[in-house]
């Protein structure tokens, strides 16, 4: 019976935990919609004068950790991402992620800009 009882929670666990391909996937297309949003915003604030905004504005992940074990019960994964928009402004934004295990999501929580241009340019 304790063995029946320990292979049904195994499969619950099992179970219930994501691929991590498919937390890497579903970052994606949050990473563009926030990109999008920035981009729109930058045009409203400034009249929508083009002229400061890239040609391609993107964006490039720094850092990107999946968890484990007693890390991963709240958040199983990490991404740093750095967001390049500005044409002749030496300066990015720097947003920080966290997916959430209990929602399935992705979670911003915290945005700085910072100064300097694209190590890598395009």
């Amino acid at each position: 019976m304790k063995k029946i009882f320990l292979f049904a929670f195994l499969l619950a666990l099992i179970g219930c935990s994501e691929p991590t391909e498919r937390i890497e996937n579903k970052l994606t297309p949050y990473l563009q919609e926030d990109l999008k949003f920035m981009v729109a915003e930058t045009m409203r604030t400034s009249n929508n004068d083009r002229e400061a905004i890239l040609d391609t504005p993107y964006y490039r992940v720094k850092d990107f950790r999946l968890f484990e074990g007693a890390e991963a019960r709240i958040y199983a994964a990490y991404a740093e991402v750095d967001f390049f928009i500005f044409k002749n402004i030496g300066m990015h934004e720097k947003r920080k992620y966290r997916y959430d295990v209990h929602t399935r999501k992705w979670d911003r929580y915290l945005k700085t800009l910072k100064f300097g241009k694209d190590t890598i340019p395009e």
